[in-house]
């Protein structure tokens, strides 16, 4: 019996100090290095939510991945696709470096830009789509929506540092003028298409 509140206590403990550290960063603007750092962290099951997306990418294209963690989307685009990722750390040796917390570069210019499970890690999503829509045609995107996933001290633990629901995703949409549609969704997590008019 001791052992179970022991038990139940540490786990209660570790979630909030975890809850506290992200929260740290997002007030700061951090990455979490240390996280993506870690080959453990790159859950295959997470897989799948990226097949999806890759699904809307046509023959021919030229597409950049963010945060390609097991390039799994390479691996699933259709042929004579131009493949580019760039990630927080080195995933092979074509990999482009960027933080998509600090300073952004220019980018190659591209059909596609894909966002799998990514945006929920950066500060500021807005300016990261902005930007974005400069070298791409289309974003492809995933997003855990505060509509569904609304405990902020979840989001936390989950080492999330954004807090967007639906409707501020279409309304990012709509500042830059891009149409945008909703695709499908994934253990609660909305797949989303973005696309220059």
């Amino acid at each position: 019996m001791l052992s179970k509140i022991l038990n139940k206590l540490r786990s209660i403990i570790q979630k909030t100090r975890r809850s506290l550290y992200v929260s740290l960063l997002k007030i700061f603007g951090i990455s979490d290095y240390k996280r993506w750092s870690k080959t453990d962290t790159l859950d295959e099951t997470w897989d799948e939510r990226t097949i999806l997306l890759a699904q809307q990418i046509t023959p021919n294209s030229k597409v950049l991945e963010f945060g390609p963690r097991r390039l799994i989307l390479k691996k699933n685009l259709p042929e004579n696709c131009e493949y580019y990722n760039s990630d927080i750390i080195k995933r092979d040796d074509e990999t482009l470096v960027i933080d998509l917390n600090k300073e952004l570069p220019e980018l190659p210019e591209v059909d596609f830009i894909v966002f799998s499970g990514v945006l929920e890690y950066v500060k500021d999503v807005n300016h990261l789509i902005s930007h974005c829509n400069k070298y791409s045609k289309s974003i492809l995107l995933s997003y855990a929506v505060t509509d569904h996933f609304s405990n902020v001290k979840n989001r936390r633990i989950s080492g999330w540092i954004s807090d967007l629901s639906v409707d501020d995703i279409e309304k990012i949409a709509r500042d830059l003028k891009m149409n945008w549609s909703f695709l499908n969704v994934w253990k609660g997590q909305r797949l989303f298409r973005f696309d220059k008019r």
